[in-house]
């Protein structure tokens, strides 16, 4: 038999007089798989957006971040994205055959700096003003508009700012040459102007000033500039062209290790990594990162929901379409006598499958367009910036139309393209029970997937409120965070605390080197004089001021609090608390009072008090021994204490607040006034767990609505095929209740079985996801609870979807469904 020629006006025609036919199973099939095209697609957006970060660097497959970790008898802690001010000199000058430029970024460890223009007073605290090398602009992809790239940062006390800033400072004036205060202690005079630096950066800068221009910040910059125990900076290396970056790894290491080892004696040593560019941004975050970072992690998580959400589309359509063909068996009998070969009826079931999916991806880029601004705040990204490129964006629909066409057009196709015409004719196709076995299990495997993502994302949220809720050891309800690091109001702590109590809204006044809770901290090395060895690891060490136990509501379990009755305890006075009794083996907390401590210096200090364990750091770092101190003197004070903490009397802050701004105006007219709520800012460190709970929420919800109206067209097919049965059951004597367990016991069951098969699955995933961090939910308990939960929802849901079914079933006369019998 020769071959036939594919009639596209034909098929169109035929295709279009099904859908029409069959509007209701037609626009099911169309909504559900619009729907899974529209999750597929954001979740593309976002997970080429978060790939697509640091790729626009023209040399970003040489650009690598210098880091290290410290080794405390040989296990390595976390490894910190910073390292000491020297360490570019011993890489440019010991390897410059491998390195053609080091670059450094300095913040001052303050989280904003307060920069003004004394010409119209316009004076603006700023979070991303940076010290750094003139080969910023070799190295990185920086769009410098004014000023030339070599000479820019050449000299001390220049400042390249973005254009946004230029209009914030001088609005429509010319900026270049023009005056900068750097927190009213030097003047920075603008030498270039470059463009903002593009979303997909994993930081960003709005102003760059010179390294050099350190120097007249610190009368001891050589001093300072030359520890290698401090690592305050972020280096960055272009490596020259072919160089292996892992024998580079390794001759940094080699040639810092001298420089380390006079620092770092005992048990400790340190190790020197180099950290690709291009795998920063989903590199799960570092101590000290620049900025916040995202995790691969995501980007595997969100890429298989939308793998799911697409398959469990493409499930309900070749279960609708293989339902609704055994309707059209007739047609293809009909055409098999006629001559029609099974390759042209797999090609014309296929340009129809393609064509519906054309139809459901233009509904679901319409869905996503609509979704996106939405979507964009659940996600925390600016998805309209990811940059694709037009080829990208074809390529990837492209892509998703194919898969989708072949997934939920194959099967269907060839069923078919099968069908016997003599069982065709004589309607004898219904009667095979294996189709319906395969709809039945691909039933299973929708059920099973809507299950594991509605499971998953009950465990992450419940893991986020888990982080939120537990309990840190101090109160931050009512307390304010006032950021005081290089203000001049620092200076007049004393007073600014006496005038601040005598406020009746302001119970307590005190001050730290950090948030605690915060994900900041230091380590310094103190020796217990009693311990025998000088291998003993570095601990973390806080400054802080008086009050600061009762102003944050941290007991005390033995000895007494830094109090003024005793002058000693400002130059030789420790607090600790319970895990360091703990660590060191001393016994009952009481026991540890009296006992001492010596410094890198000699120093020595008697512990006065044990205090009970709080976390210090954030709850992604394990609770760990701590030192408290005072400043010795106010140039400690000042160099070291960041925050002055407030705690308010219940009710409305505003006059508190108001009282403070009036005394900083007093004290301080460089610094614009700031504060935070404390607890505000440690819901932040969270964020990240708290946005994948809420995409993997909505994503579940798009996959229990796939599923049940996926349900919805298999129950009403049911019902057209049983029809006749349940007539007969009915004449018989069977009540709508029985109607409705008649059509509906199998995939109630396939729903339990489903979720059996779920449990082991997310039991694997969730245990490996939740030993990354140290304080975590019971899995065992929330697994079950989230198990019965997402169980008795599923049932809830299938059966409100089928008994909307039955009830028809249940209301149709005998008579007229048997009356061609």
């Amino acid at each position: 038999m020769g071959a036939h020629r594919v009639n596209l006006k034909f098929i169109l025609k035929i295709a279009f007089r099904n859908w029409k036919r069959s509007p209701f199973f037609s626009m099911v099939n169309l909504i559900g798989l619009a729907i899974g095209v529209s999750g597929c697609l954001l979740i593309g957006m976002y997970v080429i957006g978060e790939l697509s970060y640091d790729q626009y660097h023209d040399n970003k497959e040489r650009i690598y971040r210098v880091t290290q970790s410290t080794l405390t008898n040989g296990e390595a802690e976390e490894r910190a994205a910073t390292t000491p001010f020297p360490l570019k000199n011993i890489i440019e000058n010991e390897l410059s055959g491998s390195v053609t430029t080091t670059v450094r970024f300095f913040d001052l460890e303050s989280e904003s700096v307060a920069i003004k223009n004394p010409d119209n007073n316009v004076i603006i605290r700023q979070s991303r003003f940076f010290f750094s090398d003139p080969g910023i602009f070799e190295m990185f992809n920086i769009n410098l508009v004014r000023g030339d790239p070599n000479e820019v940062l050449s000299e001390p006390n220049s400042v390249v700012i973005t254009e946004q800033m230029a209009t914030v400072y001088f609005g429509d004036e010319d900026p270049m040459g023009k005056t900068l205060h750097f927190e009213g202690r030097i003047s920075l005079t603008v030498s270039g102007v470059m463009q903002e630096w593009p979303e997909n950066s994993h930081f960003k800068a709005d102003f760059l000033t010179s390294f050099e221009t350190l120097r007249n910040l610190w009368g001891n910059y050589d001093q300072l500039t030359s520890r290698w125990r401090w690592n305050p900076v972020w280096t960055y290396v272009l490596t020259s062209p072919g160089v292996d970056a892992e024998l580079l790894e390794q001759n940094i290491a080699e040639a810092t290790k001298p420089y380390y080892d006079e620092y770092f004696t005992g048990a400790e040593t340190v190790d020197v990594h180099l950290q690709p560019l291009k795998d920063i941004w989903l590199s799960s975050g570092l101590i000290s990162e620049i900025e916040p970072v995202s995790s691969s992690v995501n980007v595997y998580l969100f890429s298989l929901v939308a793998f799911f959400i697409l398959l469990l589309a493409c499930i309900n359509f070749i279960n609708l379409s293989t339902a609704a063909a055994l309707r059209r068996s007739k047609e293809v009998g009909v055409r098999k006598v006629l001559g029609a070969e099974r390759s042209g009826l797999v090609a014309q079931f296929m340009i129809e499958s393609l064509l519906f999916t054309l139809v459901a991806f233009a509904l679901g880029i319409l869905i996503s367009w609509l979704a996106l601004p939405y979507f964009e705040i659940f996600t925390g990204r600016e998805l309209q910036s990811a940059q694709l490129e037009l080829p990208e964006l074809a390529l990837l629909l492209s892509v998703l139309i194919i898969v989708i066409t072949l997934l939920a057009g194959f099967y269907p196709s060839a069923v078919l393209s099968s069908f016997n015409p003599i069982d065709s004719l004589r309607g004898s196709q219904t009667k095979g029970k294996k189709g319906t076995r395969i709809r039945k299990g691909l039933v299973l495997v929708q059920f099973s997937i809507t299950a594991i993502l509605l499971i998953g994302t009950s465990l992450v949220y419940f893991q986020h409120q888990h982080l939120q809720q537990k309990d840190l050891g101090f109160d931050t309800e009512q307390v304010i965070a006032v950021p005081v690091y290089l203000t001049s109001a620092i200076w007049s702590y004393d007073e600014m605390k006496q005038r601040a109590l005598s406020h009746s809204s302001i119970l307590q006044v005190s001050g730290s080197q950090t948030l605690f809770g915060s994900s900041n901290f230091w380590k310094y090395d103190y020796i217990p004089d009693d311990s025998g060895s000088d291998d003993i690891p570095s601990f973390s060490k806080l400054f802080v001021m008086k009050d600061i136990l009762e102003t944050m509501n941290i007991d005390i379990i033995a000895g007494r609090d830094f109090s003024d009755e005793f002058s000693s305890d400002e130059s030789d006075a420790l607090l600790i608390n319970r895990a360091m009794v703990d660590y060191l083996e001393w016994g009952d907390p009481s026991d540890a009072v009296g006992r001492t401590f010596r410094d890198s210096n000699g120093g020595r200090y008697s512990v006065i008090g044990v205090t009970e364990n709080f976390n210090h750091t954030f709850l992604r770092r394990e609770l760990e021994p701590l030192i408290l101190e005072l400043p010795a003197n106010t140039n400690q004070m000042v160099a070291n204490i960041e925050y002055m903490k407030v705690r308010l009397a219940p009710g409305n802050p505003g006059e508190a607040i108001q009282h403070l701004q009036e005394i900083w105006a007093d004290l301080d007219q460089t610094h614009p006034f700031d504060y935070f709520f404390v607890d505000d800012r440690l819901n932040q460190i969270y964020e990240p767990e708290q946005k994948v709970a809420s995409v993997m929420g909505i994503f579940a919800l798009i996959a229990i609505f796939v599923g049940s109206i996926g349900l919805l067209g298999l129950a009403s097919y049911s019902i057209k095929v049983r029809e006749k049965e349940v007539a007969i059951r009915k004449t018989l004597g069977l009540t709508a209740p029985g109607v409705f367990y008649l059509l509906s016991k199998d995939y109630l069951a396939l729903i339990v079985l489903a979720h059996l098969i779920a449990l082991p699955i997310i039991y694997f995933v969730a245990e490996g996801w939740l030993s990354g961090f140290p304080y975590h939910i019971d899995l065992f308990y929330y697994l079950i609870v989230t198990f019965v939960a997402s169980l008795i929802v599923s049932l809830i849901i299938s059966m409100g979807t089928i008994s909307t079914q039955s009830i028809k079933a249940a209301l149709l006369n005998p008579a007229e469904s048997l009356k061609n019998e």
